[in-house]
């Protein structure tokens, strides 16, 4: 295994909605849905999909949208390109090309919601604490941040061979993810009002916090 997998590339890239078909056995689109119709958006929300990838979750953000617009930053090349293209026929995306490591390319208290789907884990821990930083700082006071990624209640001594598989085809830093307690961390830097739902037999989590004051 690698030990991250945040950039994809090439081939990848190029078919990824279609691998993600493919290896949930044609669940993933039912899943994205459910989750899309779980976040608290609003008609004129500003929002922000970190780590945008191909699209298609900030195309369904979108839909939910009047006036608001989904920022979609990534840095991958063939992403890019991607929601340039989804771009043009769908003014409410905004792509932007941007890595995570480094101060976000936004004022403080600019969004009302921030998403993030299983991009998180493939970041060693020190990044993944200074990303969630910038996140509250780009959060409007009340705004959401939601969080879609490997449950860290699974134990994987404990679990059951397909996701114990699962695992295995995953980055390193996927196992290591699971082995921090994320609602202490996250309430640590101010997000309080916790709400979760879970999917994949509860081995994938959707957490839903705010920015307190």
């Amino acid at each position: 295994m690698a030990r991250t997998k945040i950039e994809v590339k090439g081939f990848e890239a190029k078919y990824y909605d279609l691998l993600m078909n493919l290896i949930t056995f044609g669940y993933y689109p039912f899943f994205i849905r459910s989750v899309v119709d779980s976040l608290p958006i609003e008609r004129d929300f500003l929002v922000l999909d970190a780590g945008s990838g191909s699209g298609r979750n900030a195309s369904l953000i979108s839909g939910k949208l009047e006036k608001g617009r989904v920022i979609c930053l990534d840095i991958g090349k063939e992403f890019l390109l991607t929601l340039a293209k989804k771009a043009k026929s769908n003014k409410k995306l905004l792509p932007v090309k941007a890595s995570l490591k480094y101060p976000l390319p936004f004022k403080g208290n600019s969004f009302d919601l921030i998403f993030m789907c299983f991009v998180l884990h493939g970041f060693e821990h020190e990044e993944r604490i200074g990303i969630l930083k910038e996140f509250y700082r780009v959060l409007k006071k009340g705004g959401f941040f939601c969080l879609v990624d490997y449950n860290d209640e699974i134990d994987l001594k404990k679990s059951s061979i397909i996701t114990k598989i699962g695992f295995y085809f995953e980055c390193d830093l996927a196992s290591e993810f699971i082995t921090h307690r994320w609602q202490p961390v996250l309430k640590s830097m101010g997000f309080s009002d916790f709400d979760y739902r879970y999917f994949f037999g509860k081995n994938v989590r959707l957490t839903i916090c705010k920015k307190g004051g």
